[in-house]
């Protein structure tokens, strides 16, 4: 049985990744700076920007896998934070999980390493669907620091022959909407009240792209246990890019008479067109995403049915930064 650790573990996607891995017989331990996670398992309290503290809260211990979750989930605006919780953070578990011979370590990064992040202008991709061989660009801090996580873990691959993987996430739908989900949250608050809703996106036309929570957690499972996955990284997005339009019907249907606005702040193609090919995870992991737009959609309804709006709010790992709002 595969021992775990997971950093992030109150956050959004951590806590989905760790109820699927408890489902599937997993042990499960979270590593936490402040707040613990919803399942009751083993915890490691430290800081991973203190190198020393990391190292002592770990001492004689030791996993089979490592899925950084931990992550600023955009910029705070202050560049040292972003590189001391982002890069500096991820250097500490890495040389961990070198030290200890961990057999996969996940880092969980995002698309706008690429170069795509609503606080930039938006650009073009030089091609679509954008694959794992497209330039990355990045241009702003949160970007920036995505992409350093990820040349940290494969220079980790090469030179210590550590075995990495990282993910590239587009914009994660799902219930709870913690960290980097707490714009869903707001949208299940307007859904709830069945007036107005807007939605991510600057106009019907524009195309964006997203991932279910589900599958983000089905993928970083996936590649702990595909020994291809070792020294790759791959784009975590859902079955099919989506227009507006398409997002508002899927709205309507389950919430009618609601009515749905553009113009939401943090669109990726900030009005323009954007599209990721999961081709290389399908040939090299046969990993396919499972859930689509109106699957997600559909999750956040019921979850607002069964009362999840009600419950307390829990700030995730995202509250290192103190410019960053946490739900």
């Amino acid at each position: 049985m595969e021992t775990v650790l997971v950093t992030g573990g109150s956050g959004y996607v951590g806590r989905e990744v760790i109820e699927q891995l408890l489902q599937q017989g997993k042990q499960v331990t979270a590593l936490v700076h402040h707040t613990p996670p919803d399942q009751d398992i083993p915890l490691i309290k430290a800081d991973l920007t203190n190198a020393g503290e990391l190292d002592q809260a770990l001492a004689g211990k030791s996993f089979d896998w490592i899925l950084h979750n931990a992550s600023l989930p955009g910029d705070t605006g202050d560049p040292q934070e972003m590189v001391r919780v982002n890069v500096n953070g991820c250097l500490n578990l890495l040389e961990y999980a070198r030290k200890t011979g961990v057999k996969r370590f996940v880092q969980i990064s995002s698309i706008s390493a690429y170069e795509w992040y609503p606080a930039t202008k938006f650009c073009p991709p030089d091609y679509m669907p954008v694959d794992e061989d497209h330039p990355t660009r990045p241009r702003d801090m949160y970007s920036t620091t995505k992409r350093m996580q990820e040349l940290l873990a494969m220079t980790y691959f090469h030179q210590y022959q550590l075995p990495t993987t990282a993910l590239r996430l587009t914009a994660v739908v799902g219930p709870y909407g913690r960290g980097g989900g707490r714009g869903y949250r707001e949208m299940a608050e307007q859904l709830a009240e069945g007036v107005r809703v807007q939605i991510p996106h600057f106009s019907a036309q524009e195309l964006c792209h997203y991932v279910d929570v589900r599958d983000v957690a089905r993928m970083e499972i996936a590649v702990c246990e595909q020994p291809k996955a070792a020294g790759e990284i791959f784009n975590c997005v859902g079955p099919a890019a989506v227009r507006g339009s398409d997002f508002v019907d899927i709205i309507q249907k389950l919430v009618p008479g609601i009515q749905a606005e553009f113009g939401f702040p943090w669109s990726m193609a900030q009005g323009g067109e954007i599209a990721f090919s999961m081709e290389k995870a399908k040939r090299l992991l046969d990993f396919v995403p499972r859930y689509t737009l109106e699957d997600s959609i559909t999750s956040i309804v019921d979850w607002i049915k069964a009362g999840g709006l009600q419950k307390t709010r829990t700030a995730s790992d995202g509250s290192y930064g103190s410019g960053v709002q946490n739900n």
